[in-house]
């Protein structure tokens, strides 16, 4: 099925693009509060900026982490109530729930953007930089979080539809 690989392909690709900025901010975050602990406790001088930044690089990779969590299961779910349900509609259950989960992400993400923008003129405390790109996180990992489920979504209708069919034949 041609659609089920371009989905494989997207997801594999907003997956290492995900992948390679966490290790970049992560990494970034890491020095900057190493550095700020020395400065602090070394020389008696604290960077005025350290903790802002470590702050929003955080906020991101909360957001863009979320994606990953999606693609692999990992967020909290509500298992035992799910099997409870007779085995045979499992899986349209799961895809109802993820439709509905698409659903929210939609509108997370139109308003996440619709708030960056509001907040465009706002300035950061310390770093005097937009507070959009800040606010920004939150739209973005929606984004990201809306490419992995949409995957999931139809890598489950086509798992759903081979059941169905090897049950009415």
């Amino acid at each position: 099925m041609a659609l089920q690989q371009i989905s494989e392909k997207v997801s594999h690709l907003s997956e290492r693009i995900v992948q390679v900025t966490l290790v970049g901010m992560v990494g970034v975050m890491t020095v900057i509060i190493i550095i700020q602990v020395f400065m602090r406790y070394l020389f008696l001088y604290s960077l005025s900026w350290s903790e802002e930044v470590a702050r929003y690089l955080m906020i991101w990779v909360s957001f863009l982490g979320a994606s990953l969590a999606l693609k692999y299961g990992l967020h909290i779910g509500i298992e035992f109530m799910i099997n409870r349900v007779p085995e045979k509609i499992r899986g349209w259950i799961n895809l109802i729930a993820q439709i509905g989960i698409l659903i929210f992400l939609v509108y997370f993400t139109i308003g996440g953007f619709r708030v960056s923008w509001a907040v465009r003129d706002q300035d950061s405390p310390a770093l005097l930089f937009s507070m959009a790109y800040a606010y920004l996180a939150a739209p973005v990992g929606g984004l990201f979080m809306i490419i992995q489920l949409l995957n999931l979504l139809i890598e489950n209708w086509v798992k759903v539809r081979k059941r169905q069919w090897s049950f009415s034949s």
